[in-house]
């Protein structure tokens, strides 16, 4: 690798650290209010001084464990800068050991705080809504985005087959800082539409995690409900654009690698290259950051004063006896893997953080997430191997 390669996986090693660094620090502020690391609790126990010097004691663990990391960071560039990209894909899974260090004891610490305090909470806290209106259709999914992503990538391939004939027997398949060619590989089909291929897997995987986000049921807050319900509506089209400008972005950004192999006049500038991988990525953790999980933290100017009929609908929520005990602390494994086998739920919210989460009780959930780890897994092996044979 050259002397700027190598630079810049280090800058963007620490780049990512220090992201996710803060990301973790600030996590339990984007958690709904009623989750204790995990744990149920009742909503105007969350400020007590109790809870205060565990949140504390997490985020000195996160202070402590981030900077060990960010030292580490520089040391691998310092002693071994050829390794930078390796380490800038392998570096960022330290802080996944980090948040369970950090997350764990304090989840054992709020669940014998609630034993303590003897704190009563209904499992029924945030209830389900029965409506298709509160449910969300896939007329809510933002189609644009992928409809135009698809349709870019099969122009880009009909254009790759027609190129094709007429391209020499050595190709481009790596570029430098300078978006300048520095390694080749031999002209064969797999070589032309491995790129459009995992485009193509890659704007499915964002549509599933959008089709995801519209068909999990809104968890409303029963004590404020028509408050609760707009915020999460507004959170959920909020996340669902972004992650569709998301999707495109990266399409766009795969079609520009795949002219810039056999086009050779054709030639992109590194900074729009980064402005497409990371612009939207930037857009989209600002999105979780300001409207926090759920949409929780999202401020309304207004509210009706009288709902309509339509939001009165979207408000009739679920018994507790229909809600399967969702909410209650024995079905979440160390207070972040939801398992229920009386739950027919294969998505649900997590109690940390922002995202959605999984129902680990169901065949197809453990399916899916058994072939997504493998093929994590056999992507790193090529991609590692492929990098040390290089250096």
């Amino acid at each position: 690798m050259t002397n700027e390669l190598n630079l810049f996986c280090f800058i963007l090693n620490l780049s990512i650290s220090v992201f996710i660094g803060a990301l973790l620090l600030i996590m339990p502020i984007l958690t709904r209010k009623s989750y204790l690391f995990g744990v149920k609790i009742p909503l105007n126990e969350y400020n007590c001084i109790e809870a205060k010097r565990i949140q504390k004691n997490y985020s000195t663990i996160c202070i402590i464990g981030s900077a060990m990391i960010l030292l580490l960071v520089i040391l691998q560039y310092v002693i071994a800068p050829n390794m930078s990209l390796i380490a800038a894909m392998y570096f960022p899974f330290l802080f996944l050991i980090l948040q369970m260090m950090a997350f764990i004891p304090n989840w054992k610490q709020a669940t014998r705080l609630k034993q303590l305090k003897n704190w009563k909470v209904s499992d029924s806290i945030f209830a389900e809504t029965k409506s298709s209106h509160s449910r969300g259709t896939l007329s809510e999914l933002p189609w644009i985005w992928y409809i135009i992503g698809f349709i870019l990538i099969i122009i880009s391939v009909v254009i790759l087959l027609v190129r094709y004939p007429s391209l020499p027997e050595q190709i481009p398949t790596h570029f430098d800082m300078h978006m300048k060619p520095d390694a080749w590989s031999d002209k064969t089909l797999w070589t032309i539409f491995n790129l459009p291929l995992i485009n193509l897997g890659t704007l499915l995987l964002l549509w599933l995690s959008s089709f995801m986000l519209v068909r999990a049921k809104l968890q409303i807050d029963p004590q404020n409900p028509a408050l609760s319900f707009a915020q999460h509506r507004i959170y959920r089209k909020r996340l669902g654009h972004s992650l569709g400008l998301l999707a495109l972005s990266l399409v766009v950004l795969f079609i520009l690698l795949e002219f810039m192999s056999i086009f050779p006049a054709f030639n992109i500038p590194f900074w729009l290259m980064m402005f497409f991988a990371l612009a939207p990525s930037i857009l989209l953790i600002f999105v979780l950051v300001k409207s926090g999980q759920g949409g929780c933290r999202i401020k309304l100017k207004e509210m009706p004063d009288n709902p309509t009929e339509q939001d009165n609908g979207a408000f009739n929520l679920v018994n507790v006896s229909e809600n399967y005990n969702r909410g209650d602390d024995k079905y979440w494994a160390i207070g972040m893997f939801y398992y229920n086998k009386d739950d027919p739920a294969y998505i649900v919210e997590d109690r940390f953080g922002t995202n959605l989460g999984f129902n680990y009780a169901r065949l197809v959930v453990q399916i899916g997430v058994a072939i997504l780890t493998l093929l994590g897994i056999a992507c790193y092996v090529w991609a590692t191997g492929f990098i040390l044979s290089s250096l």
